[in-house]
C-alpha cells in the first residue's frame, strides 16, 4: 500500500513539473537533487542566442523571438569582441524523488564578473505565463552593487526552486569595449562558501606574491642601479592592477556605485600592462643592442600600449582592443624564440629560466586569448590562464635576473681579483724597475757631480786664469803708462801731434784694463762665486760708474741720462759690483747692436709703485717679437745678430743677477725701433 502511495505522488509531481506555459515547453529543465552540496554544471540544458542590439526588450524576446534560441553544449556565451547582446535560458527543478515540499535554496553564479551589463529574468514556469510575471535582477559593472549577491569575485543570484514546478530564468548580457564571456554555475550555499574561502585565498596569495616580486624588484635596483628593475616592477604593478579589476576587487572597494569607472580603472591597467611589459621584455633580452629591428616593432608595440590609453579615456577602446591580444602574442612569441636561441647557444642556468617563463606566459596567453576571442569553446575559468602563468613568469624571471646579478657579482670579483694580481705584478715591475732607475740616477747623480765638479774647478781656473792674466798685465800696463806720462810731460807745449799720440796710447791702456776688469768679474759671477754682498747705495751712483766704464770702452758713444722721474728714489740695497756689471753688459748689448757710427743709449731711473727701476733704451735692430723671451736665457741670441761676434750669456748674467736682487728682468721692442731693458729693484 506504502509503495502504490509513493507511486501516486511521484506522478502527481511529474505530472507537475511539465505543467507550464507552451512557449517554454522546449526548454530543458535541470533537475536539482535534494542533497545538492557542492556545483551543479547546466552543460546540456542552456539554450542561447546572440542579438546585434542591446536594447531589444525581454517582452519581444519572450513572445515572439524564442524560437531564436538553439541548444548549446556547454553552459556559456563565448562571443569574442562583439557588439552584440548575449542571451541565455534555461529551467531548473527540484528533483521528483524529493519528499519534503519546502523550497530548495540555489545559488547562481554568472562570470566574468567585469561583464558591463546582466540582466536576470526570474519566474516559475505556468500556463499563460507572460514577461511581466518575471523579476528582473540587474547586474553587471555598471549596476549598483547588491548587498547581500555580490562578494567581489563573481555575480551571484539567490535563487528559491518551488516545490512544485519548474524556475525559468532569461539571462542577457553585454559589454561595451571587451570580450563577451558569460557562464551559468549553480551553487549551493554550503558549496559557494567553501568556493569562495579558496578562491580568496588563492587571490590573496597571488596578490601578496605579486607585491613581494615588486619588491624583490626594488632590492635589486637598490644593489644594481638599471632601468630594467624599474620596469619590471612597473610591469608586475600594472599586471597586479588589471588583475585587481578583473577579479572584482576594484568593482568592491572603488567603484560600488557602477558606471564607467571599473572599465576605465581595467582598460588603462592593462595597456600600461602592455606598455611596460613589451619595453621590460625587450630590456631583459637585450634586443636593442642584439636585434635591433626587433626592438623597433617592440618599441611601436610600447606606443600602441599608451595609444589604447588615450582610446579608454576617451570611450572608443571597442575598436582598438582586438588588437592587444595579437600583439602580446606577436611579444611573448619573438620572445620565445630569442629565448630559445639563447639556450641553444649558451645551455646555462639563467638561459633555462627565461625560456621556461617565455614558455609558460606563451601558453598562458595563447589560452586565454583562444577563450576570450571564442576562438574555442574553452570554459570560463581557462580565461585565468595567463594570471596563472603571469606570476610564475615573474618568479622566472626574478629567479634569472638574480642568477645575472650573482653571475655579474662573481664576474666582477673575479675582475677584482685579476686587477689586484695584475696590481701585484705590476707594483712588483715598479718596484724592479725603479730599483733600476734609482741605480741609473744614483750612477747620473755620480756623473754629473763629477762633471760639476770638473765644471767648477774649470771656472775656478779660469778665474785664476783671468785673475793671473789681470795681475801680470796691470804692472805691465801701469809702467807703460807710467812711462808715457812721464814722456808726454817731457814734450814741449806746442808738440800736439806727438801729446795726441800719446793720448791715444793712454785711452787705449784704459780700454784694456777696463775690459780684463770686466771680464774678470764676468768669470767671477758665472761661476761659483755668486754670493751678492748687499748694501745700501744711491742708484744714480752705481748707474754713472756702469757709463764710465762703458765709456772707456766705447769712446764715441752718446749715453744720455733722463733724470725727469727719479723723484723719491731712495738707496736700495744692492751688490754695487754686480749691478754695476749687469748694466755694463746692456749698455754694452745697446751699444755693439745699433749701427750707427755714433751710437746712443738713454739711462733713465724711474721711481714705479714698490720698485726703483733702471731703464736702457737703445735705438738699434731690435729682437724678433717671438724671440724676446729665448735672448734671455744662457746661449740665447736673436736671429737677426747671427753675423756679429757673441756668446749669448750676456742676457743671461743680467738676469742671473736682477734674480739675486729679488727683483724683475724685462725686455722689449720700442715703438720707434731699437730695444728697452728694464731692471725692477724692491725699494
Amino acid at each position: 500500500m506504502f509503495a502504490a502511495i509513493a507511486l501516486g505522488l511521484y506522478v502527481f509531481q511529474a505530472s507537475q513539473s511539465i505543467a507550464g506555459d507552451p512557449k517554454t515547453a522546449s526548454i530543458r529543465a535541470l533537475e536539482v537533487p535534494s542533497n545538492f552540496r557542492g556545483n551543479l554544471p547546466l552543460d546540456g540544458y542552456v539554450d542561447a542566442t546572440a542579438r546585434e542590439a542591446y536594447d531589444i526588450s525581454f517582452d519581444e524576446m519572450f513572445h515572439h523571438q524564442s524560437e531564436k534560441f538553439h541548444p548549446i553544449n556547454g553552459h556559456g556565451l563565448n562571443l569574442g569582441f562583439v557588439k552584440a547582446s548575449g542571451w541565455l535560458r534555461f529551467a531548473i527543478e527540484r528533483s521528483p524523488y524529493a519528499l519534503d515540499q519546502r523550497e530548495q535554496t540555489v545559488l547562481l553564479s554568472l562570470l566574468p564578473n567585469m561583464t558591463n551589463f546582466i540582466d536576470v529574468f526570474v519566474a516559475t514556469d505556468r500556463p499563460g505565463l507572460t514577461a511581466r510575471d518575471f523579476t528582473k535582477f540587474e547586474m553587471g559593472d555598471y549596476a549598483p552593487l547588491l548587498t547581500s549577491s555580490f562578494n567581489g569575485l563573481d555575480n551571484v543570484l539567490r535563487l528559491h526552486l518551488p516545490a512544485r514546478g519548474r524556475l525559468l530564468v532569461y539571462i542577457r548580457a553585454a559589454n561595451i569595449d571587451t570580450s563577451l564571456n558569460l557562464s551559468a554555475t549553480l551553487h549551493s550555499p554550503e558549496g559557494y562558501g567553501k568556493r569562495i574561502l579558496n578562491s580568496n585565498l588563492v587571490v590573496g596569495l597571488w596578490m601578496g606574491g605579486m607585491l613581494i616580486l615588486i619588491a624583490v624588484q626594488l632590492v635589486f635596483f637598490c644593489l644594481d642601479r638599471r632601468s630594467l628593475y624599474g620596469l619590471l616592477a612597473l610591469h608586475i604593478f600594472f599586471t597586479t592592477l588589471a588583475y585587481f579589476g578583473g577579479l572584482g576587487l576594484s568593482r568592491l572597494l572603488l567603484f560600488p556605485s557602477g558606471g564607467t569607472g571599473n572599465d576605465l580603472f581595467i582598460g588603462t591597467s592593462n595597456w600600461l600592462g602592455l606598455t611596460t611589459g613589451t619595453l621590460c621584455i625587450a630590456s631583459i633580452l637585450d634586443l636593442q643592442q642584439r636585434y635591433p629591428r626587433l626592438a623597433l616593432f617592440y618599441r611601436l608595440g610600447a606606443v600602441a600600449g599608451l595609444v589604447g590609453v588615450a582610446l579608454v579615456l576617451t570611450g572608443h577602446n571597442r575598436w582598438f582592443t582586438p588588437i592587444s591580444g595579437p600583439l602580446i602574442l606577436f611579444v611573448t612569441t619573438t620572445a620565445l624564440g630569442v629565448t630559445m636561441i639563447d639556450f641553444w647557444r649558451l645551455r646555462h642556468t639563467e638561459a633555462a629560466l627565461k625560456l621556461a617563463a617565455f614558455a609558460l606566459l606563451w601558453a598562458g596567453l595563447l589560452l586565454t586569448n583562444s577563450q576570450r576571442y571564442g576562438v574555442l569553446p574553452l570554459p570560463n575559468w581557462v580565461s585565468k590562464s595567463y594570471g596563472t602563468t603571469s606570476i610564475i613568469y615573474f618568479i622566472l624571471i626574478t629567479g634569472s635576473l638574480a642568477i645575472r646579478l650573482r653571475m655579474a657579482e662573481e664576474t666582477s670579483r673575479t675582475a677584482d681579483r685579476k686587477a689586484i694580481e695584475a696590481a701585484s705584478a705590476a707594483e712588483a715591475l715598479a718596484t724592479r724597475r725603479v730599483a733600476e732607475r734609482t741605480s741609473q740616477l744614483e750612477e747620473a747623480k755620480r756623473t754629473a757631480e763629477t762633471a760639476l765638479q770638473a765644471e767648477l774647478e774649470a771656472q775656478k781656473m779660469q778665474v785664476r786664469f783671468m785673475e793671473v792674466i789681470s795681475h801680470q798685465y796691470r804692472t805691465p800696463l801701469a809702467v807703460v803708462r807710467s812711462n808715457l806720462e812721464s814722456v808726454r810731460f817731457t814734450l814741449p807745449t806746442d808738440d800736439a801731434a806727438n801729446r795726441e799720440r800719446l793720448d791715444r796710447a793712454q785711452q787705449a791702456i784704459r780700454r784694456l784694463v777696463e775690459v780684463i776688469e770686466i771680464n774678470l768679474s764676468r768669470s767671477v759671477f758665472q761661476g761659483s762665486s755668486f754670493d751678492p754682498a748687499f748694501a745700501r747705495s744711491p742708484l744714480g751712483e752705481v748707474i754713472d760708474h756702469a757709463a764710465k766704464r762703458i765709456k772707456d770702452l766705447f769712446p764715441t758713444a752718446i749715453i744720455d741720462r733722463d733724470d725727469s722721474k727719479v723723484l723719491g728714489i731712495r738707496p736700495v740695497s744692492v751688490d754695487c759690483e754686480m749691478l754695476s756689471l749687469a748694466l755694463v753688459n746692456l749698455l754694452e748689448n745697446s751699444i755693439k747692436f745699433s749701427p750707427a757710427d755714433t751710437p746712443r743709449v738713454v739711462i733713465s731711473l724711474i721711481s714705479h709703485d714698490d720698485f726703483a727701476v733702471i731703464e736702457i733704451r737703445d735705438f738699434g735692430i731690435g729682437i724678433p717679437k717671438n724671440e724676446l723671451h729665448d735672448v734671455i736665457t744662457l746661449g740665447g741670441r736673436g736671429s737677426n745678430v747671427s753675423h756679429l761676434e757673441g756668446t749669448g750669456t750676456g742676457l743671461s748674467l743680467v738676469a742671473r743677477i736682477v734674480s739675486a736682487h729679488h727683483g724683475r728682468f724685462e725686455i722689449s721692442n720700442a715703438l720707434n725701433g731699437g730695444t728697452i731693458a728694464r731692471i725692477f729693484l724692491p725699494a
